[in-house]
């Protein structure tokens, strides 16, 4: 998030164009007895279910459509700007809840200050989308539709919450905070199952800690200096809270047994299922409003004062 200055299941025995499953991986082959070798690999069939990943193409669809049209004029693309982005003083003063989730699908303006295009600010949304579109699809298969959108909403609004409650006061935009919610979900997920990944799930958890503390260095370096786009540290910070605590809510969690019907093949169940999860979604919304409420009560006092 940058700072602006105005089911379908899929047959587990067809190799289509689907992503491979993180659980979809051969059996760890053991030594032989005696001989200090390794038998011959052997591929276990290991049935998950799978949907596609409709409302990761849906949300970009959306993000999409939004900056072409801020792209027919200035005049357009200000005055979408100043309705929807992400302030603390029109949120917390004035009410504007709208913006803590309007801001999510905006991002930087294709134009310049004086109204000339400036094409390098599509690097926001092509990077925001280049990550919903290759780490969003692989948690919407693990987590369904539903788990998903709840992920990137709920946590992009946490992200939004803590970025008018704790950040600068400038127009903030950008998917950033949801992106991170769901990058802390996976992490969650990789955690969750890290017998079953092996090193792989490691490498993928470790990867995922040094993505964040790179970004939030370079946030901390764009906004010591004079830039003219600032990164929203809070913004991701809160996204990266929310997804972590979602994830941890109502992320799916596999375990693996003999299939029941087919011999010498495996079937991953979730024992994790969103049905039994509702209470917890409902003290989580309970507890970012709480924050939100706070922060409105302790905001009209500074005014008052001022």
């Amino acid at each position: 998030m940058l700072n602006e200055q105005p089911p379908e299941v899929q047959p587990p025995d067809v190799k289509s164009e689907r992503r491979v499953h993180p659980l979809e991986r051969e059996a760890p082959p053991s030594k032989m007895p005696g001989s200090g070798e390794e038998p011959p690999r052997r591929q276990v069939t290991l049935h998950i279910p799978s949907v596609r990943p409709l409302v990761t193409y849906s949300l970009l669809a959306v993000m999409i459509a939004i900056f072409v049209l801020r792209a027919v004029s200035p005049t357009l693309d200000i005055a979408l700007l100043d309705w929807g982005a992400n302030q603390r003083d029109l949120v917390l003063g004035q009410g504007e809840i709208h913006r803590l989730f309007t801001s999510i699908f905006l991002h930087a303006s294709i134009y310049g200050a004086y109204g000339q295009f400036a094409l390098q600010n599509s690097l926001h949304l092509i990077f925001n989308a280049y990550i919903i579109w290759a780490a969003g699809a692989t948690i919407e298969r693990l987590f369904g539709h539903v788990r998903y959108a709840l992920v990137f909403i709920l946590g992009g609004l946490a992200g939004s919450v803590l970025s008018a409650v704790l950040g600068e006061g400038t127009y903030s935009v950008g998917a950033s905070g949801a992106v991170f919610a769901i990058l802390g979900a996976e992490f969650v997920y990789l955690y969750q199952h890290r017998k079953l990944l092996g090193t792989g799930g490691r490498r993928q958890m470790m990867g995922l800690v040094q993505l964040a503390v790179i970004n939030l260095l370079f946030g901390l370096l764009t906004n010591a200096t004079d830039a003219a786009i600032r990164i929203d540290n809070w913004a991701h910070i809160g996204g990266a809270l929310g997804g972590l605590a979602l994830g941890f809510a109502i992320g799916p969690i596999f375990i693996v047994s003999k299939h029941p019907t087919i011999a010498g093949h495996l079937l991953a169940e979730d024992i994790n299922p969103l049905r039994r999860r509702w209470w917890t979604l409902s003290i989580y919304s309970i507890v970012v409003m709480v924050i939100l409420i706070l922060a409105r009560a302790s905001y009209f006092p500074y005014v008052n004062g001022a």
